[in-house]
């Protein structure tokens, strides 16, 4: 497993590649699994980047498409620990995120990410929440921060 190879201030907002920036909150196993970054290395608000991804099997079945999916959302960092319970994520799947670009999984990856309830409530933009493959793997430039302690 391999340590961050870019600390970031917290302030930087890093190009990522075009289109939507889509998240994928998770504990820190599930970082340290999916980017090989030691999730309890970093510190609050700090971040790093990876050059590629891989998921395993999503084990929640909440909107799901199809078993295994991995779930992603359009709500970023700022997230409040209220938007993600009303998307499913709860407790210590709160504490890192992971983001990629809609070009890093398209154009870089051939991984479509697919729709599974859109909301365009103005209360509730952001929340909408989308799935790619479980055993999804990416390569590309992925930030990864810790949110929560």
């Amino acid at each position: 497993m391999s340590q961050p190879k870019l600390l970031l201030p917290p302030w930087r907002n890093p190009n990522l590649g075009r289109g939507r920036i889509f998240s994928h909150f998770t504990n820190s196993e599930g970082v340290t699994g999916i980017t090989g970054i030691i999730g309890d290395s970093l510190d609050r608000g700090q971040e790093a980047f990876a050059d590629k991804l891989q998921f395993g099997q999503g084990s929640n079945p909440f909107y799901a498409n199809s078993p295994g999916d991995i779930f992603v959302t359009e709500l970023g960092v700022e997230a409040t620990v209220g938007d993600l319970n009303l998307i499913g994520v709860f407790s210590d799947k709160q504490k890192f995120v992971v983001q990629f670009s809609e070009e890093t999984a398209l154009v870089l990856n051939k991984i479509r990410v697919k729709p599974v309830k859109i909301s365009y409530n103005v209360l509730t933009s952001g929340s909408s929440i989308y799935t790619i493959p479980g055993g999804t793997a990416m390569i590309g430039k992925f930030l990864v921060r810790r949110v929560r302690l």
